[in-house]
């Protein structure tokens, strides 16, 4: 049975979550319910916690109960709690659902939490950019949060496609616990973070090669978003050339308006 924390000072949603019956039937025990930052520094000192929903009236109390769990429990998935019973169930499904996936037989390899957890972003974000997947912008702001991606969905981003030549190895990825290799290459010399933007190259299974860059939460971007991730990203195309021997050409620019551009019911503000 996973274990839950919930912070929230919102009647309807710990009311909702009083209405669940049979926790453990839907796979949980039965929430522990703190209602503010203290509480929930509290309850995480004394109690495991294999996901946390926060659900709090001030958006500034809210930053805050993220700000102290990105710096000391950045693994933990957080959820979306719900305001109704129905909600509620819902948004725990696809917890359980994650919380399955990280948590998976993993005896043929050494197991390291942070490292399951990077291979499901990037088996999300490869349906996403390659539109095998279908996900409303309600979806995906639950699923990064579920994640714990440090993208930020609201903001500017860029998404690039690429191709590549003289690689061996065409085969692609098979599923979010196997890597594609040429990811992990293409990684090496275009990805990472560089001035509050994360850039972030995916290879989608049917071979599609993709560059995701955006803001980072909570990060000072201490350039223009174009300038910065040209930048970046024509030294990382160099640096693949000349050490990896690959050879990346850019096929497709866009500037998105935000992460939520991907998603099926988006609706661009005028």
């Amino acid at each position: 049975m996973y274990r839950l924390l919930l912070v929230s000072d919102q009647k309807d949603v710990l009311e909702a979550f009083e209405q669940v019956e049979n926790w453990e039937f839907n796979g949980f025990r039965k929430p522990h319910i703190r209602h503010d930052l203290e509480g929930a520094k509290d309850s995480l000192l004394k109690h495991h916690a294999d996901g946390i929903g926060v659900a709090m009236k001030n958006a500034e109390d809210r930053g805050a109960i993220f700000h102290f769990l990105q710096e000391h429990y950045p693994q933990i998935p957080i959820f979306e709690p719900g305001r109704t019973v129905k909600q509620a169930l819902e948004y725990l499904a696809e917890l359980r659902q994650t919380l399955n996936w990280l948590r998976a037989d993993y005896s043929s390899d050494t197991y390291d939490e942070q490292n399951v957890m990077i291979k499901a972003r990037r088996y999300f974000f490869r349906h996403l950019v390659g539109g095998t997947k279908s996900y409303t912008c309600d979806q995906l702001f639950r699923e990064l949060h579920l994640l714990r991606s440090r993208m930020n969905p609201n903001k500017p981003c860029v998404l690039i496609r690429a191709e590549i030549s003289d690689w061996e190895d065409q085969s692609p990825g098979t599923s979010y616990d196997t890597d594609h290799l040429l990811e992990r290459e293409l990684y090496q010399s275009i990805g990472g973070d560089v001035k509050g933007f994360h850039v972030l190259p995916l290879v989608t299974n049917d071979g599609q090669i993709f560059v995701l860059a955006g803001s980072l939460w909570e990060e000072e971007q201490t350039g223009k978003l174009n300038e910065v991730l040209d930048a970046a990203i024509q030294e990382g195309i160099r640096h693949a050339e000349e050490y990896q021997g690959l050879h990346l050409r850019l096929k497709e620019y866009r500037v998105l308006p935000s992460i939520y551009a991907l998603c099926s019911d988006y609706r661009e503000k005028a």
